[in-house]
């Protein structure tokens, strides 16, 4: 598994980077599903650019930079029918390589705006409802991001389908940090959905029917790096 410090730190920038769509939607950026979906890959892309963690470099790659260098891709285009096949907005896939460990994984996700207090009308939680178990007869690593002017929170898409609760809110609901942190340290994510070329991130997202793909991917620091951290901290 990744290094539970470097999970952290990663898990804490992914969240940053949510917030702040979050943020724009509280501005009245963000329109819908879709544009949330959108907005949440090019946060990530923007926070993630040139981040390393404590042992690990994290980086965006263009499809001009070299093979092989961690980075965090994201691919966005408007859907083309109504409702997605199977259900998704956002498919997140993780690569991550290191001298004792190789993770790749992933899952999927519908953002769904609903804020605090409220609860979905009947058209819209049937909706879901379906959205939900099209994904789960993909992977059962699907869940829904609830967002809102005061933040973003995950629910697992089994809990949507198990019961009859069109208050989502009195639903099991997660920090979306631990969903990342879990993401991380390997407790979360099917080894189906995993990426290994920038062409394979684009036939993910279409096989979905996804609004957004996105691939996080990293590799150890060179050592050099490494230790000239430590040279900046013992000073």
């Amino acid at each position: 598994m990744i290094p539970r410090q470097d999970a952290e730190e990663l898990a804490k920038k992914l969240t940053r980077a949510a917030e702040h769509v979050s943020a724009d939607y509280t501005e009245e950026d963000v329109i819908g599903e879709e544009d949330f979906s959108s907005q949440l890959c090019g946060r990530l892309k923007e926070t993630l650019r040139d981040f390393e963690t404590n042992t690990m470099v994290w980086q965006v790659r263009t499809a001009e930079s070299e093979k092989g260098f961690a980075r965090i891709r994201a691919r966005t285009l408007h859907k083309v029918v109504e409702e997605p096949l199977f259900g998704a907005d956002i498919v997140m896939t993780i690569e991550a390589v290191g001298s004792n460990f190789e993770v790749k994984k992933g899952f999927l996700a519908q953002a769904k705006r609903l804020e605090q207090g409220k609860r979905l009308n009947t058209r819209d939680y049937n909706q879901l409802k379906k959205q939900c178990r099209d994904m789960l007869a993909v992977t059962p690593a699907s869940f829904v991001f609830l967002y809102s002017t005061t933040g973003v929170t995950v629910v697992s898409a089994n809990a949507v389908v198990s019961q009859s609760k069109q208050d989502l809110w009195k639903l099991k609901i997660w920090d979306l940090f631990v969903l990342f942190l879990d993401f991380a340290i390997c407790w979360v994510g099917d080894t189906r959905l995993q990426t290994t070329s920038r062409r394979s991130l684009d036939d993910l997202r279409v096989a979905f029917d996804a609004n957004a793909a996105i691939e996080v991917a990293g590799k150890p620091k060179a050592r050099k790096t490494a230790t000239r951290r430590r040279r900046q901290i013992e000073v």
